[in-house]
């Protein structure tokens, strides 16, 4: 009888004590004239009552004089983990390998509500890189960096044009849809690709999950079949 009201105790301190680690980075980032901050990874130890954490990728940006020329300097790190509350974790899981907070050097901000592949915000704009052949958004070769964020992909006009159409509306961009599935976020091809521990891991607690379901409805269907022979001697 003790136990139950020293357990609640516990939850509502977990509950209260959670904090967002995007809006303590966003906040830390906003120093810099550009910055983004994308979901690198995710994690989930434990099955009776999981730990959750999130990992992020920084890519900074800060004016510096070299050999007498103004130039933009570029940076990019890992975080380390962050632990957060299972309700945080599924507000960004979806986002792996995409931007949920970013600012640009004309100061305009953008959060999760407009989620979008790392890179896509330097597409379009000539200081990085124009339209070549094919129709596809080519980086000078300063910048190779912004591809490689891409993880190979090659952005071309229409899927550009998509891009600022649901940046426009204020909702999460996962690039282009080709066989059911999106090129970006945590189901994307590309994120099969770049991150394959990470799809793996999902992939494995999908097919658990679907097992642990199935066996509570074998339960239900048993026991109810169960109760009906009852009913019906």
């Amino acid at each position: 009888m003790l136990c139950l009201p020293v357990v609640l105790g516990l939850l509502i301190l977990v509950g209260c004590g959670a904090k967002d680690p995007v809006r303590d980075l966003s906040r830390d980032l906003d120093r810099y004239p550009e910055y983004s901050l994308t979901v690198d990874d995710t994690r989930i130890e434990g099955s009776l009552f999981p730990d959750y954490a999130l990992r992020f990728q920084v890519l900074t940006a800060s004016g510096r004089r070299e050999t007498g020329r103004d130039t933009i300097l570029y940076e990019e790190r890992k975080t380390d983990w962050y632990p957060v509350s299972e309700d945080i974790f599924y507000r960004y899981e979806n986002y792996v390998g995409m931007v949920i907070a970013s600012k640009s050097m004309d100061g305009q901000r953008t959060g999760a509500n407009q989620a979008h592949p790392s890179g896509y915000q330097y597409v379009g704009n000539s200081h990085y890189g124009s339209w070549g052949g094919g129709g596809f958004w080519q980086f000078y070769g300063q910048y190779a960096m912004m591809s490689h964020l891409m993880g190979g992909h090659r952005v071309g006009r229409g899927d550009y044009d998509d891009y600022r159409r649901t940046r426009g509306r204020g909702s999460p961009y996962y690039g282009p849809v080709k066989g059911g599935r999106p090129t970006f976020g945590a189901r994307g091809t590309v994120t099969e690709k770049t991150r394959p521990q990470f799809y793996q891991r999902k992939q494995n607690r999908r097919k658990a999950f679907s097992g642990q379901a199935k066996n509570r409805m074998g339960r239900a269907t048993s026991g109810w079949g169960r109760g009906s022979s009852r009913t019906g001697k």
